[in-house]
């Protein structure tokens, strides 16, 4: 951009030196005319410039809905000139960011601003890996009709798309592990009587269990009712995921694993829990998933945070906040495993209960 500027000046005052050289050897009216002009257009250039710079709108705008990784994301840049001045050029210095991994790279797009006219651009995007798409405008210089001088103007528009894994659904896998997770005493609490597992009382529907009737209940109502006990599906499972990286990237693997098996939970009406360590926090964040609105604002949530580079810590942290809790799903790179309560990933990353 400097050695442009100098260049474009360095032209306009060889054309002013010959135009002077013409006008004074062949005293030309015309090359004297010419001459007045090349001194007033500069100035009249500078004033435009200040005036576009003072009165320019500039708007960034982004797929709302979160993407999946490899989908391609437009974004659209518009920039208008409220003036009847036109600018040979307007140079936007980009900033596009994914904070989860701490990648950051500058981009430069140059667009034109023709005068009393918005402009649109269209910028595409595609994002090998899951995050959070953060587009930032900083600076906005503008170069006057000469080339010869410019204007920059600092800006904070930014705009920001989530970019979600894509895992495919594994539920015959994922439900094997469910049921072998829950525990034994859990199960059997399951099995009781008494009336403090009890949920809740409804009417009796024709197939429930005689011994979940409450008799004493049905004869003051005269009519039956029954104890409704907490069912299978409200037991849970706590689901452990690493989010450290490496520079293999294999916590796509990880995010990609977590959302095949959770998606597969949900699908299934198999409540869990989800924990993982937070960056931000410095804490360990366990969330509870009952439905696809909670999974999908977990993922949310962690794609706000940030990923780590020692393996291991999520899981000591939970053994050490989570004692009582005998068996836990962890998704991430144990090492070794036992085939039968696995399931396998890319990258060596597994699903394992441990």
């Amino acid at each position: 951009m400097k050695f442009r500027k100098i260049r474009n000046i360095l032209r306009y005052l060889f054309a002013f030196a010959l135009n002077v050289y013409i006008m004074v050897i062949f005293h030309s009216y015309i090359n004297f005319l010419l001459m007045i002009g090349m001194i007033l257009f500069p100035v009249y250039s500078v004033i435009a410039l200040m005036r576009v710079k003072k009165t320019m709108e500039f708007h960034i705008t982004m797929p709302v809905e979160p993407m999946e990784k490899k989908d391609e994301v437009k974004v659209y840049f518009r920039i208008k000139n409220n003036t009847f001045f036109p600018i040979v050029n307007a140079t936007i210095r980009l900033t596009v960011e994914n904070p989860f991994y701490g990648y950051e790279g500058d981009h430069d797009l140059n667009m034109p601003m023709r005068a009393r006219t918005e402009t649109n651009v269209s910028y595409p995007l595609q994002m090998d890996y899951c995050g959070r798409l953060l587009v930032c405008a900083k600076q906005i210089t503008l170069m006057d009709l000469t080339g010869m001088f410019e204007t920059k103007l600092k800006i904070h528009e930014e705009k920001e798309c989530l970019i979600l894994p894509k895992g495919e659904l594994r539920n015959q896998e994922a439900g094997q592990l469910y049921l072998k997770g829950v525990s034994e005493a859990v199960e059997s609490k399951e099995k009781g009587y008494d009336f403090s597992e009890v949920s809740g009382i409804r009417e009796y529907i024709p197939g429930d269990k005689l011994q979940n009737i409450h008799w004493k209940l049905s004869v003051k109502k005269d009519e039956l009712m029954v104890k409704e006990r907490i069912s299978v599906s409200a037991m849970q499972l706590n689901v452990v995921v690493e989010l450290a990286n490496d520079n293999e990237m294999r916590l796509e693997s990880v995010l990609e694993l977590t959302d095949s098996i959770t998606k597969s939970f949900v699908q299934q009406n198999l409540p869990f829990t989800l924990f993982y360590y937070s960056m931000n926090l410095k804490e360990l964040v366990g969330t509870y998933i009952g439905n696809e609105v909670e999974r999908q604002e977990w993922f949310s949530g962690v794609l706000y945070d940030k990923s780590y580079a020692n393996a291991g810590i999520v899981e000591e942290m939970y053994l050490q906040e989570v004692p009582n809790e005998s068996t836990y799903l962890y998704i991430g790179y144990p090492g070794t495993t036992e085939e039968e309560n696995v399931v396998y990933g890319n990258q060596g990353v597994v699903a394992v209960l441990k």
